[in-house]
């Protein structure tokens, strides 16, 4: 150790230093290229500003561009990326949006009236519709693609009290059990609804709000069910003065055209007011693919089905489906698979397909 120990000397003075000793002792040596770091000092040293080093001159990186060399430790700005805006939700032109309303059920109302219920799909209720949808399905479904093409569905009466919203409400919700199967329940008949009965707190607007244009969009008159997914509903809407004109108008021909040609997976079921009660069921059966006419026992002579069927005779599919049947040896056909042990416990709404 010495007395007079050495002062540490800065960059700048070393440097300096180094300098000097170079210049007493003459040595003449090849130019040696400062560092960065010496380069630093020296502008410190003079009170100039200091400039980063230029990068080296690009070069093809694999053919696949110019590749820029960034010294080691540097600090590398990176642009953060701007966030991907999320796709937008599904959603059709002209204002055909996926339902995003909901109504449930009235079980108890389905279940006085001897009804399909969707907790109940062995019943032998259950199981007459499941043949009358399949003998529809056949007619529905292109052969080749298996699409919705026939699927403007139309169920009318001779008179009331036939058992026609009844028929319709159990056939939307036996086609809604089929799997892949998409299904529209319509109350058309705009001047006695009552499809809306078997709903809880159904909402008062629907299609006759939706034809008269105080609704736009018919994403606000389509009602998604939560007991039965695949099941939307439109009800009948406010009633006006011309609602019985609003069925039988241009706008509910172009309607039914978007509605049936919007999925290729939907079926429409459409409740309508009785033949003989009102004209406009003749007008709308001209809309329709196929057309289910309700004919109960007792009720309709075979002059007013005749009378029925000349009205309706626009529509190329008319299927005939018997309702009120008389109970005929049932236990013979009903007991296969339990069915027997389900019946609902209203027997005399029992309907039976006829072609």
């Amino acid at each position: 150790m010495t007395d007079n120990p050495r002062e540490p000397l800065n960059l700048v003075e070393r440097m300096a230093k180094r300098m000097a000793a170079e210049a007493a002792q003459g040595v003449s040596a090849q130019p040696v290229t400062p560092s960065f770091a010496e380069r630093v000092a020296q502008k410190v040293a003079a009170g100039t500003a200091v400039t980063p080093p230029a990068p080296q001159d690009a070069v093809m990186k694999n053919g696949q561009g110019p590749a820029t060399s960034v010294p080691q430790n540097a600090a590398v700005a990176v642009t953060p990326m701007p966030a991907r805006a999320p796709a937008p939700e599904r959603s059709d032109d002209a204002g055909f949006s996926p339902a995003t309303k909901e109504v449930r059920l009235d079980f108890r109302v389905l279940r006085q009236n001897g009804m399909i219920t969707p907790d109940n799909l062995s019943s032998a209720l259950s199981n007459e519709f499941r043949a009358i949808k399949r003998k529809l399905l056949q007619k529905v479904r292109d052969p080749k693609t298996r699409t919705a093409v026939n699927n403007l569905i139309m169920v009318t009466s001779s008179l009331p009290g036939e058992g026609k919203t009844f028929s319709s409400v159990n056939l939307a919700l036996s086609l809604a059990a089929e799997r892949g199967l998409r299904v529209l329940l319509i109350d058309a008949d705009v001047i006695r609804p009552s499809v809306g009965n078997v709903f809880v707190s159904p909402p008062s607007d629907g299609l006759t709000d939706l034809l008269s244009g105080k609704v736009k969009l018919v994403s606000d008159v389509l009602h998604r069910c939560t007991d039965v997914p695949n099941l939307s509903v439109i009800f009948a809407g406010n009633p006006r003065k011309n609602s019985p004109e609003l069925i039988s108008s241009g706008q509910m021909a172009n309607l039914c055209r978007e509605l049936s040609m919007r999925y290729p997976d939907r079926v429409i079921v459409l409740d309508t007011p009785p033949v003989l009660a009102v004209p406009e069921p003749a007008i709308l059966a001209t809309y329709v693919h196929q057309l289910i006419m309700v004919v109960s026992a007792a009720q309709s002579d075979r002059h007013q089905l005749r009378k029925s069927l000349e009205a309706v005779s626009a529509c190329q599919n008319v299927c005939l489906l018997f309702n009120k049947a008389p109970r005929w040896n049932e236990a013979e056909y009903y007991s296969y698979y339990g069915y027997g042990y389900n019946t609902p416990s209203a027997p005399a709404d029992s309907p039976a397909p006829q072609s």
